[in-house]
């Protein structure tokens, strides 16, 4: 009797539990495919390598959209450039910085008006803004919070890694 009266509150406390709206799109957006095919080449500062190089060297990327012409955008490069550095990662992880303009030195001219950075990690410009319509399933949100993929490509974690220490 003790067991069945267990799984019928263990029931009921399932069946209300509600998820948010945003903890949804999350739940629904974990392990899809992030679509990364904007550019044959990835930089480096002023380093140029193929991707299929680039991403053969790393099993876990956080990709970071930014936009050029974001005000917001430039202290959040600015933010991850130092931030990275303070987190023990693994030899197989880096960050990309996907940016949607045209010109790298245009924005990085503009991160640097703000704060000098060395730009130690890989970037794609994405002129046409291929990889916002690429990902239209993975809600704007999503994007624009970070996310962490592993070596096929796949979504494992949204927001930057030195927010949680569990993640980090």
């Amino acid at each position: 009797m003790k067991n069945l009266l267990f799984l019928l509150l263990f029931g009921i406390f399932i069946s209300c539990t509600k998820l948010s709206p945003k903890e949804k799109e999350l739940q629904v957006s974990l392990n899809k495919n992030l679509n990364l095919q904007l550019s044959e080449t990835v930089r480096q500062a002023n380093t140029v390598m193929p991707f299929n190089e680039f991403r053969q060297q790393f099993n876990h990327i956080s990709v970071v959209y930014l936009q050029n012409g974001c005000n917001p955008c430039y202290p959040k490069f600015i933010e991850w450039q130092n931030k990275v550095d303070s987190l023990d990662t693994p030899f197989d992880y880096t960050v990309l910085f996907i940016i949607g303009g045209e010109e790298y030195s245009e924005f990085m001219k503009n991160v640097l008006d703000i704060e000098y950075v060395e730009d130690k990690f890989y970037t794609i410009m994405d002129s046409e803004f291929r990889f916002l319509e690429n990902n239209k399933d993975i809600p704007r949100w999503i994007i624009d919070s970070s996310i962490l993929i592993d070596s096929e490509n796949k979504i494992k974690m949204v927001g930057a890694p030195w927010l949680n220490e569990k993640i980090a």
